[in-house]
Formats: C-alpha cells, sequence, structure tokens
C-alpha cells in the first residue's frame, strides 16, 4: 500500500515536471507583436499624434496578419491579440471622428468609446502575456 502510493505521487510529479517543461513559448514573431502593443499603449500614455497612432497601427496589422498566417501560434494569443488590435482600430476611428466634428456631445462621445477601446486594448495585452503562464 505504501509503496504504491510513493509510486503514484513519483508518476504525479513526473507528469507535472513533463507538462511544465514541455508547454509553449512566445515565439519571436509574438513577442515581437507584444512590444509592438505595448509601444503602441505607452505612446498613447505619452499623448501622441493621431498620425503617429495611425502609423503605428498599420505596422502592428502587418504582425497580426503575419502571426496568423504562420499558424503555428496558440490560438488564446491570437484570439487576445485580434482582440487588442480591433480595439485599437475602434480607438483611432473614434479619435479621427472627434477630431472632424465640431459638436461637443459627439467629441464627449468618441473620448468615452476611445478611452474605453484603449482600456480594453491594454486587458487584452495581458490575456495575450497570460496565454503562456
Amino acid at each position: 500500500m505504501r509503496k504504491s502510493a510513493i509510486v503514484f505521487s513519483a508518476i504525479v510529479i513526473i507528469t507535472v515536471l513533463l507538462i511544465s517543461c514541455f508547454s509553449p513559448i512566445k515565439s519571436s514573431e509574438e513577442e515581437n507583436l507584444l512590444h509592438a502593443l505595448n509601444t503602441i499603449q505607452n505612446s498613447l500614455e505619452a499623448n501622441i499624434s493621431y498620425d503617429k497612432y495611425a502609423e503605428l497601427l498599420v505596422r502592428a496589422k502587418i504582425q497580426v496578419d503575419e502571426l496568423k498566417q504562420s499558424g503555428q501560434n496558440s490560438s488564446c494569443f491570437i484570439s487576445a491579440v485580434e482582440k487588442c488590435y480591433a480595439s485599437y482600430e475602434i480607438a483611432r476611428k473614434a479619435w479621427k471622428q472627434k477630431l472632424e466634428t465640431d459638436d461637443e456631445k459627439r467629441k464627449q462621445d468618441m473620448e468615452m468609446t476611445f478611452s474605453f477601446s484603449i482600456s480594453f486594448a491594454s486587458l487584452n495585452i495581458e490575456k495575450a502575456n497570460n496565454c503562456y503562464k
């Protein structure tokens, strides 16, 4: 009885170690994409211009598309970065509309949309990071 408990414990420990050793790790492409998304987030906090923001989004979109085409990535990770990018795109559209309108109520609505979208993007960056933990 005692011997079987020791063997069972050893099997459990070995299984846990093997699973943790062989868990997937982020690829360099995934790391680069996370860096690009974090750069966008940090740039927004540093009050970048709309044009610079749009430029950063184009670069991030290219990286998202390339990563999706490789087909070798975690579905959790891809889902999180796609949601993050989509949120940044919604924020870009809200920012543009805010710049183009004279209606104060519309500006407030677009500012709220922008803020919400940026917050959601930040949460998805965190989710993407957690996909490999």
